[in-house]
């Protein structure tokens, strides 16, 4: 009697660990990783004049809800220029890290980054598309203006997750943030 209810036991408790472990063994290795996103890097390449490789980071290592941002650079623009620019999204709070950039590029139907900037300062301009034609946001231009700014501005962007693809308008919020981030701005 005392060997069947240490049976029913083992039996119970394997069914538990063998159900807990299915769950999280069929999820595709990064399916739930792009919530979490920690490091935003922007790099800016000036395409109307020479100049230098810029490389601008916003990082929130604990990620949201914890402390505050760890890095937030300031990004500095050369009056007139025009960058082609690109985002970089990871999730630096695993080892190894995990750059999430694929993955929001192959559900790109479902994803699209919002971007401002202080109109003193420049302005925002979407290349890349999804299967729709709407704009994604992994590539973009960034025009600063000839004029001199007369004071810092601010640089944010958002990426917005939609349930479907049916979902996403152009220049609309979807109803799921990303990730959220604010940058300082200033000319040279």
């Amino acid at each position: 009697m005392k060997s069947a209810v240490c049976l029913a036991s083992v039996l119970v408790l394997a069914a538990i660990i063998i159900g807990g472990c299915s769950e999280t063994s069929n999820a595709p290795d990064d399916a739930n990783d792009h919530d979490v996103i920690t490091t935003v890097t922007f790099t800016l390449r000036p395409t109307n004049v020479v100049g230098d490789i810029l490389v601008y980071v916003w990082e929130d290592i604990d990620g949201v809800g914890g402390n505050n941002p760890n890095r937030i650079d300031t990004m500095k623009l050369s009056e007139g220029v025009l960058y082609a620019c690109t985002v970089k999204l990871e999730n630096r709070s695993v080892n190894p890290t995990i750059d999430l950039t694929p993955s929001i590029q192959e559900e790109k139907d479902a994803h699209q980054f919002l971007y401002t900037i202080s109109e003193q300062q420049g302005a925002v301009i979407v290349l890349d598309r999804d299967s729709r034609d709407l704009p994604v946001g992994l590539l973009f231009n960034l025009q600063s203006t000839t004029e001199p700014a007369p004071a810092p501005g601010t640089f944010s962007m958002s990426l917005y997750h939609y349930d479907t693809s049916t979902d996403k308008v152009a220049g609309v919020p979807g109803s799921e943030t990303d990730v959220s981030i604010e940058m300082p701005v200033l000319r040279r």
